[in-house]
């Protein structure tokens, strides 16, 4: 059984990679996966999937926090669903600043350049992880509910 639930964990983390690379198009974002080794690709999955990573285990907090080891009621939903949307604009945002303090120090990333400021390009990658990890949540929660009907 635990091996459905790593392969909805691993469903979900790709998918995020996948719906976020876009936006490697932007110089200022790309350059972001410029640490910890030369090569964009490893980088990218490196620090994207640990970031999905983490970001799952949140969830699991939020829903142990909302409705414990019990049966999910209506209003435990919407509060996990209002949860996991807060998490998924809080976590990138605070990874997000503590990018902006700490890689521009250590030489590996500038906001400034040809280009979309980085700034303006880190916001806008933030909102639209919190925009594709939101809808897949949902959609994943939706698809395990379904799953579950009583035929």
């Amino acid at each position: 059984m635990v091996l459905a639930e790593l392969g909805v964990v691993a469903g979900f983390t790709v998918s995020i990679l996948l719906f976020w690379s876009p936006l490697l198009a932007v110089t200022r974002l790309r350059e972001l996966f410029r640490w910890p080794t030369s090569w964009l690709v490893v980088n990218y999955l490196f620090v994207g999937g640990g970031m999905v990573a983490v970001q799952t285990f949140s969830y699991l907090a939020i829903i142990l926090l909302t409705a414990g080891t019990g049966t999910v009621t209506g209003s435990d939903a919407v509060g996990i669903v209002g949860g996991v949307i807060v998490s998924n604009l809080l976590l990138p945002a605070v990874i997000s600043l503590a990018a902006l303090r700490i890689l521009p120090e250590r030489g590996y990333w500038t906001p400034t350049g040809d280009g979309l400021n980085g700034h303006i390009a880190l916001g806008i990658g933030v909102i639209w992880y919190g925009v594709i990890t939101s809808v897949g949540f949902v959609l994943i929660g939706l698809a395990l509910m379904f799953a579950k009907l009583p035929m």
